[in-house]
């Protein structure tokens, strides 16, 4: 795998023209008919801003997984190149770095995300331009919900799963009460929201205020002041990144994290590392844990211990999806025998597949994978094996059962 820096200060990356030209056709080349010598893919991740730990394990586990394809021949003897973006948490950037691998680079797939946010927005353009979008790190409903796309493909846990898993695990084990909502605002934290409250209302819970902030908010003492005075049996933080880092971090300073039941709807193993002992005891959901997943699948482990041995750390949950997006790109082109996006979509439609956990597939009808979602619970630093081994895991909870059901769902999906 070849990386040329054309653009330093946006990390974006280019390949050679003959490659760019050769691609530029893709919609209509069957590969096999008229062979390339190179594949150029996108990977559009945040390498700066809040999310940034987010986007460069993912673009770990991106090259890890290209440079296995490559030195097994590639992808139907072609060899694949990246074109590299720094999407900056911003979906205008996420947006203008696709347009550029797409339009300049020749990318035939982009992938990447780690907000909804910007997921949507290069959803929207890659149906524009016909391209395959296989998002990663996107947890909101409304990316394979209001939003979806023919050419898109998320198999990551949405809001509604994470919600449904979390509510059946913590009525069982915690009870309702009264709840106290800290929520990032836009449409992630927005989606997380709804479906939390959806769930557990009607289960007795009682919402007593949501706290809206903006992405990359680093004092939550307004908020958190609120929450105290408010005295909730359990306290809800809808942030991801280094602003949950922030919030548990300041939840601690507020004596909240002694006296409420925390939730953080999603995390991963930087966001845990990064809040320490305040995160032992938090409530969150995870589609794959590393320590978990490695114990009971010998592919996991595989895949884990080949990114301990290059990096020296095991994957985030973002960085295990990157790694597999890249591996069903590659088997749903090979299953196509061809590079058309149509001929491509028609094999990943229910296609059923297992990687690094329990069998999944991929639903027709909104493209979203269906797959298992955990509900882990943060243990003190002093029972940890490593910093990144950060959980237990509190139930796993099947794909189908805590899916939106088909005819519930706000996708309609495009036509080829």
């Amino acid at each position: 795998m070849i990386f040329n820096q054309a653009k330093p200060s946006r990390g974006q990356f280019i390949v050679g023209g003959a490659a760019i030209a050769a691609a530029a056709t893709f919609s209509t080349v069957n590969v096999i008919a008229a062979p390339m010598k190179k594949l150029v893919i996108g990977l559009d991740v945040p390498q700066t801003g809040p999310y940034s730990d987010q986007g460069q394990d993912q673009l770990r586990a991106y090259k890890l997984a290209i440079e296995e394809i490559n030195a097994k021949g590639g992808v139907m003897g072609m060899q694949i190149e990246a074109s590299v973006g720094d999407d900056q948490t911003k979906a205008p950037v996420a947006v203008e770095n696709a347009r550029r691998m797409i339009e300049r680079d020749g990318a035939v797939m982009i992938t990447g995300g780690s907000s909804s946010a910007t997921a949507v927005a290069v959803s929207g353009l890659c149906q524009e331009k016909k391209t395959i979008f296989m998002a990663t790190l996107t947890h909101s409903n409304a990316t394979t919900d209001e939003s979806c796309h023919y050419h898109t493909f998320r198999r990551y846990n949405n809001a509604y799963m994470s919600a449904h898993s979390m509510a059946k695990t913590l009525l069982s084990k915690y009870g309702t009460g009264k709840w106290f909502h800290i929520t990032a605002d836009y449409t992630w934290g927005h989606s997380v929201y709804e479906s939390l409250t959806e769930v557990l209302e009607p289960k007795g819970a009682k919402t007593i205020k949501n706290v809206l902030l903006p992405l990359g908010t680093t004092d939550f003492s307004s908020a958190l002041s609120q929450a105290q005075a408010a005295k909730p049996d359990v306290l809800v933080i809808t942030e991801f990144g280094k602003d949950m880092v922030n919030a548990v971090n300041q939840a601690a300073q507020f004596g909240l994290t002694k006296s409420t039941k925390i939730l953080v709807p999603l995390a991963d193993e930087y966001m845990a590392k990064g809040a320490g002992d305040n995160f032992a005891n938090v409530v969150t959901t995870a589609p794959f844990y590393w320590q978990y997943h490695a114990e009971k699948y010998p592919a996991a482990k595989k895949f884990v211990d080949a990114f301990v041995k290059r990096y020296g750390a095991p994957p985030s949950n973002g960085a295990e999806c990157a790694y597999t997006n890249i591996y069903q790109w590659k088997e749903g082109v090979e299953r196509a025998g061809s590079l058309d996006p149509k001929k491509f979509i028609e094999k990943m439609e229910n296609h059923k597949f297992t990687a690094t956990k329990e069998p999944e597939y991929w639903r027709a009808s909104d493209h979203q994978g269906v797959n298992s979602c955990l509900v882990l619970e943060g243990v003190p630093i002093k029972d940890r094996a490593n910093p990144y081994a950060f959980a237990k895991v509190l139930e796993v909870h099947d794909g189908e059962s805590v899916s939106i059901p088909a005819a519930s769902s706000k996708c309609k999906i495009e036509s080829a």
